[in-house]
């Protein structure tokens, strides 16, 4: 079921940026004046300037946390390192900004974003008792990336890649007694991407993009869980783990050109 879901969030990414695209395309009624400025070329469109704008798309994702002893369990020994896998998918949008500053046919800049996304999932423990509940979130993601991009006429082909931050939360539901643990915090990590922009006439930016997201999971040594379970030879250990997230987005920007 899993699969399906991601499946399903993937395609309906893909169709909102391809329909955003082609709604511009459609839209222009001629090509944006070509302008003559960094790139020294004629009939090339300088794509330097500042940007502001937005993406809605959809995200799925591979969350895993990891117990260093036996922390969930109210008996018996589970295995140093075990795993609770999660798979959530969801849709996800927000707001993007940046500057591009462009040499000839390449566009390098800077680009920050923040957007919320709805990565969450409940689940059975497969601890013992198998009927208490884990429930993992990641609700927000925001990046500073750096960009490179190769144009032509209209078009705009880039890559990227940068910083990411986060929130995560893990809690569980303790069946016989009621009781809820969790462990909500920041982390961060890495996040690579690409994509592909048209820019109208009328300086609007459609495109389309794809980012993957490395995140680190980890918590304090007080391992804030451990307290619903008994823990087997010694101090309760860090609970720790990583979140790898997919997405397909479609954007749109206003790009503020520079006066000559």
């Amino acid at each position: 079921m899993r699969i399906f879901a991601k499946r399903r969030v993937a395609i309906g990414g893909i169709a909102a940026a391809l329909v955003v695209i082609g709604a511009g395309l459609a839209s222009a009624d001629g090509p944006r004046p070509y302008v003559v400025g960094a790139t020294d070329l004629q009939g090339q469109t300088d794509w330097t300037g500042f940007y502001i704008g937005g993406k809605l798309g959809g995200a799925w994702s591979d969350i895993g946390w990891n117990q260093d002893a036996n922390v969930f369990t109210t008996g018996g020994a589970v295995p140093t390192g075990t795993e609770v896998s999660f798979g959530p998918s969801g849709f996800g949008g927000g707001i993007i900004g940046g500057g591009n500053a462009q040499v000839g046919h390449w566009v390098f800049g800077v680009e920050l974003s923040y957007s919320g996304v709805d990565l969450s999932e409940s689940m059975t423990s497969p601890f013992f008792p198998a009927t208490d509940t884990l429930t993992t979130k990641i609700d927000w993601l925001g990046t500073v990336e750096g960009r490179i991009g190769y144009s032509w006429s209209h078009w705009l082909l880039f890559g990227k890649g940068g910083w990411v931050g986060s929130n995560a939360s893990l809690t569980l539901v303790n069946s016989a007694t009621g009781v809820t643990s969790s462990t909500d915090e920041f982390v961060d990590g890495y996040t690579l991407g690409g994509g592909l922009e048209f820019i109208t006439h009328s300086n609007i930016v459609l495109g389309v993009e794809y980012d993957y997201t490395n995140l680190n999971l980890s918590t304090a040594a007080s391992c804030p869980l451990c307290p619903i379970g008994i823990v087997n030879g010694g101090a309760p250990q860090a609970i720790s783990g990583n979140a790898q997230i997919n997405a397909v987005m479609a954007r749109a920007s206003y790009l503020f050109v520079p006066e000559d």
